[in-house]
């Protein structure tokens, strides 16, 4: 079990957080109150703040540093070379995201096999101190916090660094990954630096692209590009999870193609099966009874983060266009985000789409699976989480041509690989709908197809393929 420096009680009417529970996320220690700047709300100039305070918490810290790496020297050497600790880290694990969700999957599956993982990240602004959620995932308390730019309900955050030093001197580690490029992660990878941790990257996320989509100042984009060469630069070797984003990774962002690594990731895929299709829980967000089955309509399905990044404007166009010259189809958007509110209103009126909110456990597993086809435009998601469940449950799926989706889904045998036209997504949403009501063999095979190609997904495969490329970066960083 992993608990919180210098943790604290609380009183049982204390607030460890102002937001709504988040499925699956249990407090189970809690870090002393300590001091951090307001919450700041976004803003280009405002950035500007974020440089000097990670410098500033860096210089603060280098005696500690100095004195934490002799001390992780000595660690080292009592450790057979093949045992490696490893750290996770990422600023938004506090938030309802496909990064939070898969890394808070993968975690607990390494450290119930033996393998010496830890996972951390910054608090949200909405809690007093930072916490231990689960035994294992550390959201650290924060020194400084703004809003994204462009990206409501989301966070650039520093974190304290002395309880980081504490925490690393209990739970001594070789390495420490680097999930996203934020501020946080910046001031994480030059105090492993100066504590001679050898650290890493993992491209999770196309921050530019997010950038361009959201931001409307042209000059953010480029600097953006700029921060993110550098952050990588410094990061190598970078993990990429598909050959889309490994090739961005060597012709945009300058890096080695050396030192890039493609791994692949793994799920949770027990939590998610054909059998929960057919349930009635489609039903209990639709407004029909699970008994009639005779007006049942064709089921599509959009599950994930509702914002605009997704390409959810475009979804909303082409369904609009799609729904008016049929009576027979729904879509279901489940999910939360704040572009949820603008797709309800878009939407208003129209009784063929559905919201069914932030769902978890078999409700959410049971929407995959009862849903016929799923829904997934996004250009900028280097893997697709959602992708995978939604095939582990049997349902094909539709996706862009771009990023990591498509590596997923592979051919049309499993669901239909799109450019992002209009045309090619209201001909598939056709193609789809005539398939499911007049050929429903050649569906149930694209639904078998969809199922076996997930199998390559199991946490087993990917973990051990993780820990094997970890033990080698070990050797070659501390010269074992």
């Amino acid at each position: 079990m992993m608990t919180a420096s210098g943790s604290t009680k609380f009183k049982a009417t204390d607030a460890l957080d102002s937001r709504p529970h988040i499925f699956g996320r249990t407090v189970t220690s809690t870090f002393r109150k300590m001091f951090s700047f307001r919450h700041q709300p976004p803003g280009n100039l405002r950035t500007g703040l974020i440089p000097p305070v990670v410098f500033l918490a860096l210089l603060v810290n280098v005696p500690k540093l100095l004195k934490l790496r002799f001390y992780l020297k000595q660690e080292r050497k009592k450790r057979p070379a093949d045992d490696v600790h490893i750290l996770f880290y990422s600023d938004n694990l506090d938030e309802t995201n496909g990064i939070a969700n898969n890394l808070r999957n993968v975690i607990p599956y390494m450290r119930a096999h033996n393998m010496k993982a830890f996972l951390a990240g910054s608090a949200f602004n909405t809690r007093p101190c930072g916490v231990v959620e689960n035994s294992y995932c550390i959201l650290l308390p924060r020194l400084f916090s703004m809003e994204q730019l462009g990206y409501a309900n989301s966070e650039l955050a520093i974190p304290r660094i002395g309880p980081v030093l504490r925490l690393l001197k209990r739970y001594p580690v070789d390495l420490i990954e680097l999930e996203t490029p934020s501020p946080g992660a910046w001031l994480v990878c030059f105090c492993a630096k100066v504590a001679g941790i050898k650290v890493f990257s993992h491209y999770r996320t196309d921050v530019p692209t997010y950038t361009r989509t959201l931001v409307k100042a042209k000059w953010m984009y480029y600097f953006v590009l700029w921060l993110m060469k550098t952050f990588y630069g410094m990061t190598k070797p970078v993990v990429s999870p598909c050959k889309d984003y490994a090739d961005i990774l060597t012709s945009q962002l300058k890096v080695p193609k050396n030192q890039v690594q493609i791994l692949p990731r793994g799920l949770p895929l027990e939590k998610f099966s054909p059998d929960l299709r057919g349930k009635g829980v489609w039903e209990q967000f639709n407004g029909t009874a699970a008994s009639a089955q005779a007006e049942r309509k064709v089921r599509f399905s959009f599950i994930g983060r509702i914002s605009k990044e997704k390409n959810l404007e475009f979804l909303n166009s082409v369904w609009k266009k799609f729904a008016a010259k049929h009576n027979d189809v729904e879509l279901m958007y489940v999910g939360y985000g704040w572009y949820l509110e603008e797709i309800k209103k878009f939407f208003e009126g129209d009784s063929s789409v559905h919201f069914a909110g932030e769902q978890g456990g078999d409700t959410l597993a049971s929407l995959y699976a009862d849903s016929d086809f799923f829904l997934f435009p996004s250009v900028t998601d280097t893997f697709g989480n959602v992708v995978v469940e939604a095939m582990a449950t049997g349902t094909p799926a539709l996706v862009s041509d771009y990023g990591g989706p498509h590596d997923i889904v592979m051919d049309n045998d499993a669901g239909h690989i799109l450019p992002i036209e209009e045309n090619a997504w209201l001909d598939a949403l056709e193609e789809s709908r005539r398939l499911y009501l007049e050929e429903p063999e050649a569906y149930q095979k694209m639904r078998e197809t969809a199922y076996e190609r997930t199998r390559k997904y199991t946490m087993q495969s990917s973990t051990r393929a993780q820990f094997e490329y970890f033990r080698k970066l070990k050797k070659e960083a501390y010269g074992l």
